[in-house]
């Protein structure tokens, strides 16, 4: 039995300290890690992240020099081959695709390395798909720890992973649950990986250094290990590396087991946990893509940096994918500049549409007429309701005033047009509401004809209770929402209810598979719903909820055409230490679940445990199906019963970490506090149908730009 020493040292970047702090123990472990490079020849050291490389040589040119020529020599060895150590479960593809792009090219540059090994050794589980973006990133290998082996059971600690598009890594589970060790530990630590080692593989992994905050191995483990590298009959301690490991693995001919799915759980409160930094990196993920989909399209429009902006956009999103940012695990001052830079990265993606849609407007021939605009930037095309504010001066007589207008689409066919509730409380500003179809990358240019229009049509109806177009109706009663029907057919068994329970796990909530709500309150109200929009195009109704001091405001919103209908919910949490779920339950028996992850959807049991989720779940049963889609959700369950129970947010303390027990009384900042909304669409299917899932997606997540301009026209007295 070969027993492969790896001498490492985990950083979190951030934690329980800010980045600056983060920076410090980059420089720190770097030099101590050459400076024992320096000391003991045999020994070889392993390090990832291409941010820890770019702070080092950024900062102190001298130390990135050395770290240069023990690479070289063969003796500091480059694993992870991403940009930092990401949350597996709720960052885009676009993210993960990424991390491996700008880190493969910035280690084949600076020290023409391949990297061949992944490694998110304290990631807070593993999605479905990562094997598809290990592979299209270059590696062939990855190490993980979580879940550990009390959490989830393998076929063996080094195992074939396949995704569920059949790529394939090979990976190594760190035994003992642990990439870190003290000098204390050693000996009992080494002793326990010798004896759960598999013989039949003849090779395993064995982790040394201090961990965390950066630092290493210490001299006398060092020395312990050189003492015994002969530990026993038939036991060799090696100084090794993740590369050789694997390349052991191989040679040694063992056929090793094939594993096909997620890796769940550990931590179940980072699905949900400050949310407030899952929904900023969800839209500054979107903005971006957007803002590279056009600009491919549009590259003379576009500032000549844009390269640059996008590159430095990027880096600011993948380092707050970091497995301690994104899952909310942080002390909150540490989220401080994080948000700034996702503010920073949207501000540069929207500045480049921004810019490039006005040149091509500025470009467009004179025309006596305002032109309203409206861009696609999407890779996919378009097909739904636009709301958007044009500036056709002050309307100060409501309705009759702004009916003296059309739009003209480049056909010169008239379309139909809504007048909405304007975002500022009043009815100077004028809002419209207009279906447009617009192609993947394509724009639209509809012309404004000061004339009088004919009655807006569509096929919205509004009854009493009932919301319906020509697809679905949904009822509003005084129980709540309490119908989704299409083609007569009740999607829904009981009204939708929102309920909050006190919670008091720590943030990760360790030691939880699910949550247990029996001792709940239900949000209520007192049953009326107010009409907000009332038209043929559009539709909304709200009405407000209550439970102690929490509030709830339900909109039900419904549009022509539209394959689904569309809640808005704004949630007021005062309590800390409490979790809300909205409770969704089919009409038809749920026979299967299947949620969107990073790169696709995975199958998953009605087994009541809490899971990521990525935009979309979907509820099957034999004749029906109902999807539900929202980019601001990002954890739930599905009951045995089918009952799925989205997950809107948990208020425990921030990096609150077991077993410290929190006092009676504390002033420890609580996360999530406060008003959130969410935008959750509700779309009853037929069995196999999900074209309707993927528009929805594109409709939340790429929403079309607006712009106009008056050039061409004669200003009137």
């Amino acid at each position: 039995m070969v027993i492969h020493i790896i001498l490492n040292s985990h950083l979190d970047p951030v934690w329980l300290w800010k980045r600056e702090q983060g920076i410090d123990e980059v420089l720190n472990t770097a030099r101590t890690a050459c400076d024992l490079l320096d000391l003991y020849p045999e020994i070889h050291l392993t390090r990832g992240e291409a941010w820890f490389y770019e702070t080092v040589e950024s900062l102190d040119p001298a130390l990135f020099d050395r770290i240069r020529k023990h690479i070289s020599a063969g003796r500091w060895h480059i694993v992870g081959g991403w940009y930092i150590q990401p949350d597996c479960n709720l960052a885009s593809p676009e993210n993960y695709l990424r991390q491996g792009e700008y880190s493969k090219r910035y280690f084949r540059e600076k020290f023409g390395v391949e990297v061949k090994t992944g490694y998110n050794v304290d990631s807070f589980g593993h999605g479905a798909n990562l094997p598809d973006f290990q592979r299209a990133t270059g590696l062939e290998n990855y190490i993980m720890m979580r879940p550990a082996s009390h959490e989830m059971e393998l076929p063996g600690e080094v195992f074939e992973w396949e995704s569920q598009h059949g790529a394939t890594v090979t990976v190594g589970r760190i035994p003992l649950g642990t990439y870190c060790t003290n000098i204390n530990s050693l000996e009992e630590n080494l002793a326990r990986v010798v004896a759960e080692s598999n013989p039949a593989l003849g090779h395993a992994m064995f982790f040394v250094g201090l961990g965390d905050h950066g630092g290493g191995p210490v001299h006398g483990e060092i020395e312990f290990l050189r003492r015994h590298l002969n530990y026993a009959k038939d036991v060799e301690l090696r100084f090794s590396h993740p590369d050789a490991f694997f390349e052991a693995v191989r040679k040694s001919g063992a056929v090793l087991p094939r594993f096909r799915g997620e890796l769940q759980h550990h931590a179940i409160g980072c699905y949900s946990a400050v949310s407030r930094i899952k929904r900023e990196l969800r839209r500054t993920e979107e903005m971006l893509c957007q803002a590279e989909h056009f600009s491919c399209r549009h590259m003379d429009a576009v500032p000549s940096d844009t390269e640059n902006l996008l590159r430095d956009a990027w880096k600011k999103v993948l380092f707050a994918a970091f497995h301690d940012i994104l899952p909310g695990s942080s002390i909150r001052s540490a989220y401080e500049e994080i948000y700034e830079d996702l503010g920073a990265a949207r501000s540069n993606a929207r500045n480049i549409i921004v810019t490039g849609t006005r040149r091509l407007n500025a470009a467009l021939q004179p025309d006596p007429c305002q032109r309203l605009i409206f861009d696609n930037t999407a890779e996919a095309g378009f097909e739904g309701l636009v709301e958007f504010e044009p500036w056709l001066g002050y309307r100060w007589i409501p309705d009759a005033a702004v009916k003296s207008f059309v739009l003209l689409d480049e056909q010169g066919r008239q379309i139909p047009y809504q007048q909405l509730h304007s975002e500022a409380a009043g009815e100077m500003i004028l809002r419209l509401a207009i279906r447009l179809e617009i192609p993947a990358g394509g724009r639209r240019i509809l012309r404004v004809v000061e004339t009088a229009a004919a009655e807006c049509t569509g096929d919205v109806i509004v009854d009493g209770p009932r919301l319906a177009n020509r697809y679905l109706e949904v009822e509003c009663t005084e129980k709540g929402v309490s119908a989704l029907r299409r083609d007569g057919v009740e999607y829904l068994e009981t009204p939708l209810q929102a309920i909050i329970a006190e919670e008091k796990s720590d943030t990760w909530s360790h030691g939880l598979n699910s949550y247990e709500t029996s001792e709940s309150t239900l949000f209520r109200g007192d049953g009326i719903w107010h009409p907000w929009e009332e038209g043929a195009l559009f539709a909304a109704r709200f009405t407000d909820q209550r439970a102690d001091d929490n509030t709830l405001r339900w909109t039900t919103t419904i549009s022509g055409q539209a394959r689904g209908v569309t809640l808005r919910l704004r949630l007021n949490v005062r309590e800390p230490h409490h979790l809300v779920k909205l409770l969704i339950k089919p009409a038809f028996p749920v026979t299967a679940r299947e949620d969107g992850c990073p790169g696709g959807t995975v199958p998953r049991r009605l087994n009541g445990e809490e899971y990521p989720v990525f935009n979309t779940v979907l509820l099957k049963g034999e004749a029906a199906a109902l999807a539900i889609v929202s980019r601001d959700l990002f954890s739930a369950d599905v009951q045995p019963d089918g009952t799925l129970r989205l997950t809107l947010l948990r208020t425990p303390c921030y990096a609150h970490h077991d077993p410290y027990q929190l006092p009676a009384e504390h002033n420890f900042p609580v996360t999530d506090l406060g008003e959130h909304e969410y935008e959750i669409t509700l779309l009853p299917l037929l069995p196999g149908e999900t074209t309707p899932i993927a528009a929805e997606v594109i409709r939340q997540s790429r929403p079309v730009f607006y712009s106009e301009t008056t050039r061409g026209m004669k200003r009137r007295n």
